[in-house]
């Protein structure tokens, strides 16, 4: 006599292979909606850090130093700008190049989460020397 159907152990042994495969399946979907907040986020940094960059553009050089700020209450922004010599020779001649040249970056700075995360934007600016002589 054959009997049709399944044992209590076959039955178990399915509902854990199925309960297993599940949990992967929520942790994948977890994982793949806080990796889209996250790239949000770092989409929105990079975006704050370049509107940073065009008012640098635009407004009149500050010189050498470090200044900081806030986007708003989530995102900060930092700003270092250090001069470059542009000549690397002895500093006795009295040559001075038409431009000073600076490095600056900007970095965007945010809590997330537990993290605190940033991103850094870099780049040159050339100033014009401003002469101090007066003209005849």
């Amino acid at each position: 006599m054959e009997r049709k159907g399944f044992t209590l152990i076959e039955v178990v042994v399915g509902l854990a292979i199925l309960g297993v495969g599940l949990m992967v399946i929520i942790e994948l979907f977890a994982g793949g909606l806080r990796l889209g907040r996250v790239s949000e986020e770092y989409a929105k940094a990079t975006h704050y850090g370049r509107m940073k960059m065009e008012e640098l553009a635009v407004k009149p050089p500050s010189g050498e130093g470090v200044e900081e700020g806030e986007f708003n209450e989530t995102y900060r922004w930092k700003i270092e700008t250090k001069r470059i010599d542009l000549l690397l020779f002895e500093t006795g001649t009295d040559f001075k190049p038409p431009v000073e040249f600076f490095h600056v970056k900007v970095d965007v700075i945010w809590k997330s989460g537990l993290k605190e995360r940033s991103v850094g934007l870099e780049s040159y600016r050339t100033i014009k020397w401003e002469s101090n002589e007066k003209k005849s």
